[in-house]
């Protein structure tokens, strides 16, 4: 692989390594070790880069070899007996996360998010801000601010649906352009 092979190379890596983090993780939910796996991932794949045909299918070449990576990390949690999943449901999850959309489209969606909240009241915002962000309790919250848990609730419900509506928005109308 010439210099100019490795920095197109190099350039595929790093636009995938979201992709990547995120394919590890949801094969590995709230396990130990996604970073090691993300990182040995990340080792395989520059040892193996002569292997790879620039042009060809990159994102199926490295999820296949995230693939192999997490299931070698989870015979090691069985033998630790931490909880992993089966092999036939990260199997299934494996496939449905090839069929999602580019990784573009995430950023996309991340940017219409941003887009959403910055249009909301100051005072929505800082509930879901407190809430998600900086993972405050809820019934802390309602204390702090003089309000019920379920009249929280129910206005989180109502703001996390304003956002879904607001993001899809965006996404049609940047799609149909």
């Amino acid at each position: 692989m010439d210099s100019k092979d490795q920095i197109e190379f190099v350039k595929l890596l790093t636009d995938h390594q979201a992709m990547i983090r995120a394919f590890v993780i949801s094969l590995l939910p709230g396990a130990a070790g996604t970073d090691d796996v993300i990182q040995e991932t990340n080792v395989v794949l520059w040892t193996k880069r002569e292997e790879f045909t620039l042009g060809t299918n990159f994102r199926a070449w490295v999820l296949t070899i995230a693939r192999f990576q997490v299931m070698k990390h989870q015979r090691t949690l069985k033998q630790r007996r931490w909880v992993a999943l089966e092999d036939d449901v990260a199997d299934m999850l494996a496939e449905d996360f090839e069929l999602l959309p580019d990784p573009d489209f995430a950023q996309k969606r991340i940017s219409a998010l941003n887009t959403c909240i910055r249009q909301m009241r100051s005072v929505d915002r800082e509930l879901l801000l407190e809430r998600y962000w900086h993972k405050t309790r809820l019934d802390d919250f309602a204390t702090l601010h003089e309000r019920s848990s379920s009249g929280l609730k129910v206005q989180l419900f109502r703001l996390r649906a304003a956002l879904k509506r607001c993001i899809n928005g965006h996404l049609e109308r940047e799609f149909s352009q």
